[in-house]
Formats: structure tokens, sequence, C-alpha cells
């Protein structure tokens, strides 16, 4: 059963979630009628497919870090899924940079909860916010979680607030300099801001439409469940409880303001959202039910199942 499988960390589950990721990939990215197989092609994708599976052991990594969850594979189960439901989201490789960017400064804003080397993990994540705005420029809405985990983390002081902003000029200033050796110019800014457009005419197809609601009302209901749940958490992990919920808001704005909207920019959100579905799963072992084991068993199991399933019923889509 799956929530015995994935309840578990081994290395069986990672295998699979890998595989499952390279075959989501591999379809949506034939879902073409461009495709012309080269080189070239194949030494992108490949990159790229790398850069999928990485994200989803570096996401892993951040939860078990900062114990964001218990110990199983749950979280990297919906996100893989969640993934996979989109396999446009892997034509989309500015999103796939932009995002993978973002984990890294996520994993730099969670373990701000620890005081030790505080200033040089401020400076990296807002390094990693800077480098993935150049490919997303709304991912700068990320400095906010980050002030949020400075004035949250202990012994926080006004030098520190500053720390972001030495991080974020650095990127400009090399960026800058790149542009000026390579085209001569150093007015790349001007075109650095994407304009918002609210335009979702492309959400009219079924296979983007379904998937993105299916991820939306479980990013709803989770959500709920956990803002409920915020009186019972200890004061040792409300903060971290919190900034979950502030980065899961934030990823939102930052894919709603994405210029072209084709479903690819959901992407943004299925890291916190994986975070909260899984803790929702575990949070059902301390639930009363009528008939507790088998109730909360099979709801579980149903979940983890539609989950799974409704990547291979889109593809139909």
């Amino acid at each position: 059963m799956l929530t015995s499988f994935f309840g578990k960390s081994i290395p069986l589950n990672y295998l699979i979630l890998g595989v499952f990721i390279v075959v989501g990939y591999l379809l949506g990215t034939t879902s073409e009628s461009s495709v012309v197989i080269s080189s070239y092609f194949l030494l992108v994708h490949s990159a790229f497919i790398l850069l999928s599976v990485l994200t989803m052991l570096l996401l892993d990594f951040i939860i078990r870090k900062n114990h964001l969850t218990k110990t199983n594979t749950f979280a990297i189960l919906f996100f893989t899924c969640f993934m996979v439901m989109l396999p446009v989201i892997f034509l989309q490789h500015k999103i796939l940079l932009a995002n993978a960017f973002l984990i890294l400064a996520l994993r730099r804003i969670m373990s701000l909860r620890s005081d030790k080397n505080s200033s040089k993990k401020i400076l990296d994540a807002s390094i990693w916010i800077t480098v993935a705005s150049l490919f997303h420029f709304w991912s700068l809405l990320f400095f906010v979680p980050l002030w949020i985990a400075i004035i949250q983390k202990p012994n926080s002081t006004y030098k520190q607030m500053l720390i972001p902003l030495t991080g974020f000029l650095a990127v400009f200033l090399i960026n800058t300099a790149f542009h000026l050796l390579i085209n001569d110019s150093f007015t790349w800014f001007y075109n650095w801001r994407e304009t918002i457009s609210f335009n979702f005419s492309k959400y009219n197809s079924a296979s983007i439409l379904v998937p993105v609601t299916v991820i939306i009302a479980f990013y709803i209901w989770t959500g709920i469940y956990r803002v409920l749940r915020l009186h019972s958490v200890s004061i040792k992990e409300k903060s971290n409880y919190l900034l979950l919920l502030y980065v899961s808001i934030t990823c939102l704005f930052v894919a709603l303001l994405t210029p072209e909207k084709t479903g690819a920019e959901i992407l943004f959100i299925l890291a916190p959202v994986s975070i909260i579905a899984a803790n929702y799963i575990e949070d059902l072992d301390t639930e009363r039910y009528i008939e507790k084991d088998n109730t909360e068993f099979w709801f579980k199991e149903t979940m983890l199942w539609l989950v799974v399933v409704l990547p291979f019923v889109f593809l139909f889509l």
C-alpha cells in the first residue's frame, strides 16, 4: 500500500520518483509537434532532466534538514506527481531554472531558525533569489519571506536586515559587467522587469485547467487545515510553521505575476504545497475517527492513489 511504502524513506522511493520525473519530462517534451532530434537537443534536455530530479532531491534534503515533515517521502511524492500532472512545466526552462534557485534560497531561509552562520545564510539566500529573478523577475518577491525569517530568527539585528541588499547588488553588478563585456551595453535592466498579464486563455485546455484545479484544491484544503491547527503547534515550531505559509503565499504571487500564463508557473507553488500536503497526511494519525484505524488508513490511501493515478489520467486530456 502507498501509505506504508512512501511512509518510509528508502532508496527505492527516490529511484521510482526519479524515473517518474524522467518519464514526465519526456512526455512533456515530445508533446511538441516541432521536435527535431539533434546532439544539442539531447544535451540540453538531458541537463534539464537532471535539474528536475536534483530539484526533487534538494527539496527532500531541505525537509529532512529542517524537520518539516516526519521521516517519510510523502512530500516529494506529491511534488513529483504534481509536476508530472502538468508536462507543460518541462517546456519552460526559464521557470525550471528560477524554481531551482528559489528552492536553494528556501534551504537557507528555513535554516535561519538556527542562529549558526546566520549572516552567511542570509547572503546566500539573497544571492539565489536575485539569480532566480534573472530568469523570472517576480522571484524577487521571495525577499519578503527572507526578511520575515530574519525578524523571526534568534538574536536578529538591524545589520542582518541589510544583508539581502548586499546580495542583490552583488548579482546586479556582476550581471551588468557581464552584459557590458558581451553586449557592450549595461542597460539590460530596462528589460528586466516583466509585464504582468492576467490572460488565462491557455487554461481553456482541459490538460491545463483540470490539473491546475486539482493542485489549487489541494493547496486551499490543506492550507486551511494548517491554519486551523496553528493553536496546537508548539511555540518552538510555530515560527517555521508560519514561515512555510508565508512562503506558499509568496510563491502563489510569483506564479500569478508570470507574464505568460501557460500552466507552467504552477511549478512555483509545488514545493510548499507538497510539504503542507505531507503534513496533512501525517496529522491524520492524531485525528479521531469513529472507526479510527480503518477510516484513517483508507482516507490516506485513497488520497495518495488519487495523486499517483491522476498524472496518467491527464495524459489523455
